[in-house]
Formats: C-alpha cells, sequence, structure tokens
C-alpha cells in the first residue's frame, strides 16, 4: 500500500480550509506540523499579557469560554481556530507559570505589542513591552530549557526536534502602524514601516537558523473600518467611502501589505528550504466590513459600542465577531 504524504504549506491549507469550518481535522495526523510557535499582539494572545499584568474582566471570554480566557475578545482567536485544525490544544502563553502545557508549542504574543522595540511606557501609553525582539528572545530562552531540560523527563515540555517540525505564526504589526497615527499622522507613520518588516524578515531568518522551517505570515487588516480608529484618528468627510471606512488609512495599510508581500516573496529565494505563506486576512476583513450581510451577519454599521450584554444585541453587531468570523474564507499566497 502507498503511503499518503502531503506538504507541509498543502496540509496547512487544508488546515485553514477545515478550521474555516470549525470541524476536527480528520486527517490531522498526516500533517508534519507537531507545534505551534505564535509572535503577535492582541489578534492572537492566548493570555500572555494578562498573566503578566493580571487585571481582566467580563465581557472577554463570554460567549465561548463563559469566563475571562486571556483573550482580548468574546470568545476564541484565531491562532486557536489553527490549532483545532491541526487537532491540536489551544496553545499556551509562555508567560503563564500555572497550568500550561507546552508540549504542543508556546504563544509568545501579549496584547498591544509592537514588531518595533517601544520607546515608551506601558503605564504611559499602553504598549506591551513584549515588542517581537523580546518574543524571539523568550523563544531562543525556551529552546535553550527544552535541551536542558529534556532528560530530567519534564512531561509539559516538548522533546528537542520539535523545533524543526512545528508551525510558526506571525500575526503582529498594527500596533506599530496604529500607535502613533493620531499624533504624527500617516506620512511620518509610512517612514518607518520599513524597520517593521526588516524586523519581521530577520525574526524569521533566525527562527530558520533554530531549524525552524514552515512560516505562516498574517499582513494587517483593513483599520481605516474600525470603529475605534473611526472615533479616535482625524478625518474628514471626503475621507468616508461608501462603506463607512476611511480611505487614507486602509490606503496606506494596503501600501504596508505590498512591501510585506514582497519581503516575503525575497525571503523565499534566500531560505530554500523554507516553507513560507503569506496570508491575506485583509482582504478577508474588508469583505466582512463591506458585505456582512452576505456571510450571516446583521449589522448596524461601524457601530462604536462593542460590549454588549444580550444574545440579541451581541447577533446584531459584526465587530463584536469579526474576530470569531474572519477565517470562514481565507487568500493564500503561497
Amino acid at each position: 500500500m502507498s503511503k499518503f504524504c502531503i506538504s507541509p504549506k498543502l496540509c496547512l491549507m487544508i488546515c485553514i480550509v477545515l478550521m474555516a469550518l470549525l470541524v476536527p481535522m480528520s486527517d490531522a495526523k498526516k500533517c508534519p506540523f507537531e507545534a505551534i510557535f505564535n509572535f503577535g499582539d492582541s489578534n492572537t494572545d492566548t493570555g500572555g499579557f494578562w498573566a503578566a499584568f493580571p487585571a481582566e474582566r467580563l465581557p472577554y471570554g463570554m460567549t465561548y469560554f463563559e469566563r475571562p480566557s486571556g483573550r482580548a475578545t468574546d470568545g476564541r482567536v484565531i491562532i486557536d481556530f489553527l490549532a483545532q485544525g491541526l487537532g491540536q490544544p489551544f496553545v499556551s502563553p509562555y508567560l503563564q507559570s500555572i497550568g500550561s502545557d507546552y508540549t504542543n508549542g508556546a504563544n509568545f504574543a501579549t496584547l498591544a505589542s509592537t514588531v518595533l522595540l517601544p520607546n515608551t511606557s506601558l503605564f504611559v501609553t499602553g504598549v506591551s513591552p513584549f515588542s517581537l525582539a523580546i518574543q524571539l528572545n523568550q523563544m531562543k530562552q525556551f529552546k535553550v530549557k527544552v535541551d536542558e531540560l529534556h532528560s530530567s523527563g519534564k512531561t509539559n515540555l516538548p522533546p528537542p526536534d520539535i523545533f524543526g517540525k512545528s508551525l510558526y505564526t506571525f500575526y503582529i504589526g498594527q500596533n506599530d502602524f496604529t500607535g502613533n497615527l493620531a499624533s504624527i499622522g500617516i506620512r511620518r507613520v509610512k517612514q518607518y514601516l520599513p524597520r517593521v518588516i526588516s524586523q519581521i524578515v530577520s525574526t524569521i531568518k533566525e527562527i530558520y537558523a533554530l531549524g525552524g522551517r514552515t512560516f505562516l505570515v498574517l499582513n494587517l487588516a483593513p483599520i481605516g473600518c474600525y470603529p475605534a480608529f473611526l472615533v479616535e484618528l482625524p478625518h474628514g468627510a471626503s475621507d468616508i467611502d461608501s462603506f463607512g471606512c476611511m480611505i487614507s488609512y486602509n490606503n496606506a495599510v494596503v501600501e504596508y501589505n505590498s512591501m510585506l508581500q514582497k519581503a516575503m516573496k525575497q525571503i523565499r529565494k534566500e531560505l530554500p528550504k523554507a516553507e513560507l505563506i503569506y496570508v491575506d486576512i485583509h482582504t478577508v476583513m474588508l469583505e466582512l466590513f463591506q458585505h456582512p450581510t452576505s456571510h450571516g451577519m446583521t449589522l448596524r454599521p461601524f457601530q462604536t459600542h462593542l460590549v454588549h450584554n444580550t444574545e440579541r444585541e451581541r447577533s446584531e453587531y459584526a465587530i463584536w465577531h469579526v474576530r470569531v468570523q474572519c477565517m470562514s474564507d481565507i487568500t493564500l499566497h503561497p
């Protein structure tokens, strides 16, 4: 009997499609990924920030976990769906010392994280101290400890060879883009975005040197459609499109995403043994903002009140569920 075999890239695509259906992946055992190591911000944080700075409360976690779960949403985040699609448990936050199990990887993401090192304090502007460079150092320390403690029989750590069999995910950069928008404007923010991309590229290369081979990189969502930014960021009536989104800010995101995609194409040439997938989450999110009812959501357009206490209210506001539903379709660029 011939052995069924698929590439990591193809397997990951299958995982994402099945993840969108929210069903267990029947062929998960055929996927080569034995762990997930995630780098990011609140879009994928599963408890790191609140482990470091405990202050979480409802309504976080109320619709799926029915309690605060370390996530900056009412339910699950994208990395949760990806883990389920791979047939794995949720990825434990690296910073959570109690109750974590790292046999299937670790999540280094924290709420409010940036790619670049912050030049301010969490207690001044709310920016997380755990930038991408810090998250990478945590990853390196994790690997050192796995190698050191393997012989001692620790049961909540993976084997030392896990790092070449893992999926490395990146969903970070939004806070670099939005953190200073209101104060310095789009033009000045654009000036340092190439540094953001350069840091992501160098991080991937360092993980590759540690043995990582499969990388999933998500681009930025259309922040010009986010209710909070519609309130916070300066704009005029002429800057609003027919869907209620801010044109100039969304155009700037498109420019950033184009630079990021080009950088990913270049990495493929420099790292021939790497499997690198660029995920166009921007197109998925924009479709949901522009045509929510086509995807089963009842919408009051761009409502800025995000906390709703009844099932009826929650069902009527698409923004509340965008983070949960945004994997119902996805555009992949292999």
